[in-house]
């Protein structure tokens, strides 16, 4: 009996051994120098018990292993840079197109128009005068002179003039006036004839000569025009003396208002009398053919006289109708109406 007992006694302390020994063993496994390394990390191995030392597992020795990972997760964290944000791509700016100004169309006088027809350009308009621009291409050197002989000009032209030609128009009728017109036109012939010789316009010397001599016969002393039923003798530009000392290279020279008569420039001034000397009108009013009295002097020249009246009152009030200076505007219309016949 006390045998059994001392057997039961030993076996007791052999299992608390027992189990004093694992519990040791166990805590002894997280201390343990050897490891593997598994796909959940670093595992110690038992160094105690019966573990098989064939499992193909391979062994590391703890401080050899957990240096290395220590310093490469070191690395791998302070070698991860953080990811650059992808910058937003700006959206092209969508090109603004170009619009081309739109064209204004300016309805410009008449005046204007023609001065643009010499070929001559001209700086926008900063007032209203800019229009008479063309009036500086003669001198003026006698300006309040000539505008005070302008102004008794315009008031005989509007109060004496204009109802002289008035009157003529409505006592004669349209073919009688057409032709006194057309027998004082042909009677200009020696003008027109001798001007195209002394600028060597031999053609249209010829051609004048054409035309009176038809108009003098087959139009019964130039009552009727017959040479606009000729096309070679029709359109034939007239030339006066003014015009040939401009073709023989003779300048302007000052500007001229002269009384009755009306604007001038000095060259057409000694022009205008050359064309008188020429013109047998004037041979007729001065008695230098027949001796004719004052009467009768004045008898020829009213016709001649009447019949460019009412075109000159025309042309006139087309000029001054609208002008700010009326002076300017007639000054700048002479100046282009000689230039405009030189040309032909």
């Amino acid at each position: 009996m006390t045998k059994t007992r001392t057997i039961l006694l030993i076996m007791s302390l052999l299992c608390v051994a027992a189990s004093v020994g694992v519990l040791q063993a166990a805590s002894d496994d997280s201390d343990s120098p050897i490891v593997i390394i598994t796909q959940e990390g670093i595992v110690p191995v038992r160094t105690k018990g019966t573990r098989s030392r064939n499992s193909g597992e391979t062994c590391y020795l703890r401080s050899a292993v957990e240096p290395q990972a220590r310093v490469h997760a070191a690395c791998s964290t302070s070698s991860a840079k953080p990811a650059k944000p992808t910058p937003t791509p700006k959206p092209k700016a969508t090109p603004t197109p170009t619009l081309a100004p739109a064209k204004i169309t300016v309805v410009k006088p008449a005046k204007v128009q023609a001065a643009k027809s010499t070929g001559k350009s001209t700086a926008p308009a900063n007032d209203d005068l800019d229009e008479y621009s063309n009036a500086a291409l003669i001198a003026d050197p006698i300006e309040p002179v000539n505008r005070g002989i302008f102004w008794v000009n315009h008031q005989f032209y509007r109060y004496i003039l204009k109802p002289v030609s008035r009157t003529y128009d409505a006592i004669l009728p349209k073919p009688v006036r057409k032709g006194v017109y057309n027998v004082f036109d042909n009677l200009e012939y020696p003008v027109r004839f001798v001007n195209d010789l002394l600028q060597c316009k031999f053609q249209r010397a010829g051609k004048e000569t054409g035309k009176f001599v038809v108009n003098s016969t087959a139009g019964v002393a130039g009552i009727m025009k017959v040479s606009d039923r000729i096309p070679a003798l029709t359109d034939v530009p007239p030339e006066d003396t003014g015009q040939t000392f401009a073709q023989w290279g003779i300048g302007h020279g000052p500007y001229i208002v002269l009384p009755l008569i009306g604007p001038k420039s000095l060259r057409e001034t000694v022009g205008f009398a050359g064309d008188v000397a020429l013109s047998p009108v004037t041979w007729v009013t001065f008695g230098v053919i027949g001796g004719l009295g004052g009467a009768t002097s004045l008898a020829v020249n009213y016709p001649n006289t009447a019949r460019s009246m009412n075109g000159r009152m025309s042309a006139y009030d087309a000029v001054t109708k609208d002008a700010v200076d009326p002076y300017l505007a007639t000054r700048s219309g002479y100046v282009q109406s000689r230039k405009q016949a030189v040309s032909k």
